[in-house]
């Protein structure tokens, strides 16, 4: 009887089209939009060298120290500053000063004046040494004025690439996790007499009410985890989006938090004596309310708030979703991805023995 009340609950909820749509197609169509417009985020701190162009004039050609300037700022690697050709603007040597002529005002031409700038401030403060101590350009003291020092290091925490389009992702993948909440609340809708003529059938039924509502969930679970696995073989093989190589965590991610969708939305079906219209609203405010605090619309709100309201962030399991993909992506050991999934597990027992507890209690004084 166990098996037939799971595979009842799963033929019944691949017949559920309007249910099929909002946990696989629009997911799957929110992806491709995200995908589309988010697809340039990674590229665009990209720096380029500043296409500049420079008169090569007798005054030119007679200032030498600008030319070894100009040369050791357009060397091809990582700190290339300028690419000489023509466009951004053009420089020119006037009475033994250069000159920057641009084209319009931009983030360019700031560029190149900066550049002129520091030019023109490390030459004077070379004369002002020679003409105090002229014999400092033997002893080596201009080497060290003439080159650009750095005292810092960036270095990385980890060997992942930083990119500013996935977190959109984790957040939408936490929010169809979330959307199990629907499948959670067909179940208990089936599953109380005074709701659904099935649910009298069920209740008059000669079987354990535990093993029935176990039967039900893990059937929701089921498909629930059935448009989860689809969706992510789109984000992988499709989209080519990389979530790193730890695919083991990412499929037990998945399935915790799609444990947690469907054990809230049954507890919210179960506990709340209301319209199912209005459980269903409830579960849509909620789970949207969750993933924006996760950051799904705008970047950025989910440090805020850890930073501001950490209770908060972490009673969030949207947030906890989402911060347990980023962990796997960028952390190089796991102890907060296991802290991240240890609050679902908890989340995913209490709302599922909340709502083991309201179904198997609840009486009824006629069917």
């Amino acid at each position: 009887m166990f098996i037939t009340g799971f595979v009842t609950r799963i033929k019944c909820a691949f017949r559920d089209k309007e249910m099929i749509f909002w946990t696989l197609l629009f997911p799957v169509m929110l992806a491709t939009l995200f995908y589309f417009c988010f697809s340039n985020l990674d590229s665009a701190d990209a720096f380029s060298p500043v296409k500049t162009a420079v008169v090569a004039d007798q005054d030119y050609r007679q200032a030498a120290g600008f030319q070894a300037a100009l040369e050791e700022v357009s060397k091809e690697g990582e700190d290339r500053l300028l690419q000489l050709t023509r466009v951004e603007g053009y420089l020119t040597i006037e009475a033994g000063a250069p000159k920057l002529t641009v084209r319009d005002d931009g983030l360019n031409q700031t560029i190149l004046k900066s550049f002129l700038d520091q030019y023109l401030q490390i030459s004077a403060t070379a004369a002002h040494i020679l003409e105090r101590n002229p014999q400092a350009a033997q002893q080596g003291l201009l080497t060290d004025l003439m080159e650009q020092q750095e005292f810092t290091r960036e270095i990385s925490l980890s060997n992942a690439k930083p990119s500013h389009q996935l977190p959109y992702f984790y957040a939408l993948i936490a929010m169809v996790c979330l959307y199990g909440s629907f499948q959670g609340l067909t179940s208990a809708f089936y599953l109380q007499a005074n709701l659904s003529a099935l649910g009298a059938r069920r209740s008059m039924a000669p079987r354990k009410k535990l093993a029935m509502i176990t039967a039900d969930m893990l059937g929701s679970l089921a498909v629930h985890l059935l448009t989860m696995l689809v969706l992510l073989c789109y984000l992988l093989l499709v989209l080519r989006l990389d979530f790193g190589n730890q695919i083991g965590y990412l499929l037990l991610t998945v399935l915790v938090g799609s444990i947690v969708g469907v054990s809230l939305g049954a507890l919210v079906g179960a506990a709340l004596r209301i319209k199912v219209e209005a459980k269903t609203a409830i579960l849509i405010t909620l789970s949207l309310a969750c993933c924006f605090l996760a950051g799904l619309m705008v970047e950025g709100i989910s440090y805020a708030i850890q930073q501001n309201a950490p209770a908060a962030a972490w009673l969030n399991p949207a947030a906890r979703i989402s911060d347990a993909f980023y962990c796997l992506y960028y952390y190089d050991n796991h102890t907060r991805y296991f802290m991240d999934l240890g609050v679902l597990c908890a989340m995913a027992a209490i709302f599922g023995l909340g709502a083991m507890a309201c179904l198997r209690r609840r009486k009824y004084e006629s069917i």
